[in-house]
């Protein structure tokens, strides 16, 4: 019980304030070097250059579309598309598909 009146009693440091900011800039060094080196297990998963699939952002900049009009091709089945994790990918010959189709009618149904 004594201990734990001890451990919650103010106390006094007897150093000197460059001490301190030193012992301060020290731990923080090291929580940096600790976060700079962490690696997220779980990194998103980004198709590499080239690949047969877009996101949506992409097909939205292709048909001058808002995010909201890709989901609505999406659920009517107009776009397949899958999803890996909480990102969503089209298949581009699709999408160039459905851009000639765009290209020639003026119009998608």
């Amino acid at each position: 019980m004594e201990q734990e009146k001890i451990a919650t009693e103010p106390f006094l440091l007897i150093q000197k304030p460059q001490e301190m900011i030193k012992l301060f800039e020290g731990m923080i060094d090291k929580k940096i070097n600790e976060i700079s080196s962490f690696q997220p297990m779980n990194k998103p998963v980004v198709p590499a250059e080239g690949s047969p699939f877009l996101n949506s952002k992409d097909v939205g900049k292709i048909f001058n579309v808002s995010r909201q009009t890709i989901n609505d091709w999406r659920k009517s089945g107009l776009l397949q598309s899958f999803k890996i994790k909480s990102r969503r990918y089209f298949f581009n010959e699709q999408v160039e598909q459905l851009k000639n189709k765009w290209m020639s009618t003026g119009q998608v149904k």
